[in-house]
């Protein structure tokens, strides 16, 4: 029985023949090779397929739809063919860095969270740096609380290609919806939110994401619309009431009516969805939510009339929801500003205590010198009291006081014939002295018969 990889990754195909084999590759290249790779090919009439065949490794499995089942249903089929511990998502056109798996990994190491994104390089279609990136990452590439409600209130910053998803916790929260095509993903997310899971991001750069005309996401921005409102409704609203967080309400509320989409909704439309704030009516799917905003009814009357009445209201009290939305921030940008300052005196305090760390190791240091010098003290003084209670020292005693008592030039003579008197003294006579004796103790010896005569 095979071994289940440690990642399976998740690659959907259409029509990316000329983007999907960098695709493939950077995902060959990674520094971590415990994967698997399910491509789903949702009938593509380019040579994708082709493409994808021409990769020569076991591990690569392809998955062709007999029809164009769109973005949702390739991602069900690929996750229920999925094996490995965490599923990498990665789209056809886009690519990663090479280390990216190894340093998710690492992080989820340290801390083990459900869903586990990183920070986006945004290109072109040519691979290039498009105008808006630095928009773009200034959107995504922040430092945000991905497990606050708030966060999720229109928006979307978790870039899908950067994402590695516990499997087991994707299991626990279900696949896509199959009516859902422009934000599935921002369902699915949501979705993990409602359930309790926990988000994190590596704040480094390592998915290059392509924004191009093609893209899905950014080709219906009324149908991209409805689909996050229905998630909100669905899985961010329940939170809400769960937790009491009504200042969110307030925001999804204050969100739907100063977008831009929301105005070019024909007014019954609009009434239809500010009631489900009220009452949100039990719905199989998006399409089924879909056709209550879009068609009339009898049975909807009740839910068009609270949504005319609560966006008269919101009309009339419109300075005082803003003075209520602006308190909140303010709260929210104090208690923020209070956290940086405990932040900022930690790190003087620490940077204090390494001072005092250091001026310890200086002063110990200094103790260890002056213990250092003295000892030299103490050896100088012992050498120099030995020197004064030699023999030799006596004996060039006299020579010692001629000297003084000469001139100056005179001094300098004496002293080089006291240097040189010591040197005879303590070099040259000792030697000749031993060598004398030896002398002496051979010849004594060879008259007497030799060393044995001794005993």
């Amino acid at each position: 029985m095979r071994t289940p990889p440690k990642l399976t990754f998740i690659v959907l195909s259409y029509n990316y023949a000329d983007l999907i084999g960098q695709t493939i590759r950077s995902i060959l290249d990674q520094t971590v090779q415990d994967f698997e790779i399910v491509v789903v090919d949702d009938a593509s009439s380019d040579r994708s397929c082709d493409v994808i065949r021409s990769f020569v490794d076991p591990r690569i499995r392809l998955l062709v739809n007999e029809h164009n089942l769109g973005g949702a249903g390739s991602y069900n089929r690929a996750v229920q063919a999925a094996c490995g511990e965490y599923l990498v998502n990665l789209d056809a056109d886009d690519w990663i860095a090479p280390d990216k798996c190894e340093k998710q990994l690492a992080f989820l190491a340290r801390d083990k969270v459900a869903v586990l994104g990183s920070y986006a390089n945004f290109v072109d279609y040519e691979g290039r740096r498009p105008s808006r990136g630095a928009e773009l990452e200034a959107y995504t590439n922040r430092q945000l609380d991905l497990n606050a409600v708030d966060t999720w209130i229109g928006n979307n910053r978790l870039v899908r290609s950067s994402t590695m998803v516990e499997r087991a916790a994707h299991q626990a929260v279900g696949l896509d919806d199959p009516s859902m095509v422009r934000a599935p993903d921002y369902d699915l997310w949501t979705r993990f939110l409602r359930a309790g899971y926990r988000f994190s991001v590596v704040p480094e750069p390592l998915v290059f994401h392509r924004v191009h005309a093609g893209s899905v996401t950014y080709g219906d921005p009324r149908g991209t619309f409805l689909e996050m409102s229905y998630s909100t409704l669905q899985n961010l609203v329940p939170l809400v009431e769960q937790k009491a967080l009504w200042p969110s309400l307030l925001r999804i509320l204050e969100m739907w009516i100063e977008d831009g989409i929301f105005v070019t909704l024909p007014p019954v439309e609009r009434y239809r969805l500010l009631g489900m704030l009220t009452r949100f009516p039990q719905f199989a799917n998006f399409a089924s939510f879909r056709a209550a905003i879009e068609t009339s009814g009898k049975s909807e009357a009740e839910l068009v009339t609270s949504g005319r009445r609560l966006f008269a209201l919101v009309n009339a009290q419109a300075d005082k929801l803003r003075e209520a939305r602006d308190y909140w921030q303010r709260a929210e940008a104090r208690a923020a500003s209070a956290l940086v300052s405990v932040n900022e005196a930690e790190a003087r305090a620490a940077s204090a205590l390494v001072s005092v760390n250091e001026a310890e190791a200086r002063a110990a240091s200094a103790l260890v010198s002056v213990n250092e010098a003295e000892a030299g003290a103490k050896r100088a003084e012992a050498e120099r009291n030995s020197v004064l209670s030699s023999t030799v020292w006596r004996a060039t005693w006299p020579l010692r006081v001629i000297g003084d008592r000469l001139p100056h030039g005179g001094r300098r003579t004496a002293r080089t014939v006291v240097t040189i008197a010591w040197w005879l003294l303590t070099l040259k006579l000792p030697r000749r002295l031993r060598e004398r004796r030896m002398v002496q103790q051979t010849a004594f010896g060879a008259s007497s018969g030799g060393p044995d005569r001794l005993i």
